[in-house]
């Protein structure tokens, strides 16, 4: 198994800019060695869905930031301490965590070579398994896998973990 940077946010709307964003980085072994948490206060989402779906599942995510610009540049610094010789990995990356990295490139916290290349999709590697691209939390169901306890969808914790589940049990049955 290679080494896993498994990262997610959550952000007003699906175009608006992030207001949560996690992270967490496992070993060949699967052990967690590095975990990014980063949260912005509720006062900066506008969006009514994700005001009523979204914030009451991050309950258990402190406020870490005062502003997008902070919290972009300290993920940008986890990400490019932890990024070298690992799998990047996101669910349905686009729009919303291609457009954190876009913003982190934007705002010069990364530079033009330091996006991941490639940024693997577990949304892909489910359709290519012929399952359900848009639910990793079917898949998870359906193989009864075991994600670590970070609550549930919409906690970019949770969001990072169970895409590193799902992609580690994908890529152990393409090579059993």
């Amino acid at each position: 198994m290679k080494k896993i940077f498994s990262f997610d946010a959550e952000t007003n709307g699906l175009w608006g800019q992030a207001f949560s964003i996690g992270a967490l980085v496992y070993d060949e072994s699967g052990k967690e060695t590095a975990r990014f948490v980063g949260r912005l206060p509720d006062s900066v989402v506008t969006d009514s869905w994700v005001r009523e779906n979204v914030l009451p599942k991050m309950e258990n995510i402190p406020v870490t930031h005062d502003a997008y610009e902070s919290l972009l540049s300290d993920f940008a610094e986890f990400y490019l301490a932890n990024k070298s010789d690992e799998e990047i990995i996101v669910h349905m990356g686009v729009p919303v965590e291609s457009n954190l990295l876009r913003d982190m490139h934007s705002q010069g916290c990364i530079g033009d070579f330091d996006g991941p290349c490639p940024l693997l999709d577990v949304a892909g590697e489910l359709a290519q398994a012929g399952e359900d691209p848009t639910s990793v939390d079917s898949y998870v169901s359906k193989w009864g896998l075991v994600v670590p306890d970070f609550g549930t969808t919409h906690n970019p914790l949770y969001d990072s973990a169970v895409a590193a589940v799902v992609h580690q049990h994908l890529v152990s049955r393409r090579t059993t």
